[in-house]
């Protein structure tokens, strides 16, 4: 293996290793996102918080955040 291919190889190391890195940390980004909305939901429907964001979550299909 000559210096080129070398390089070659390392640098899609490095692409494969970034995307991979870009992937979990955007599917973690979703997740908190999505345990946000259900914890506002549940506050909500449970008269703990108003609703100040004027969602109007449906309070009869809200999910525990527990769960």
């Amino acid at each position: 293996m000559n210096t080129q291919e070398k390089r070659l190889y390392a640098i899609i190391m490095a692409l494969l290793f970034a995307v991979l890195a870009l992937g979990i940390a955007g599917s973690g980004d979703i997740e908190a996102e999505q345990d946000s909305a259900r914890l506002y939901n549940e506050m909500v429907c449970a008269g703990n918080w108003p609703d100040y964001e004027n969602r109007r979550p449906q309070c009869d299909t809200v999910q525990s955040v527990a769960e």
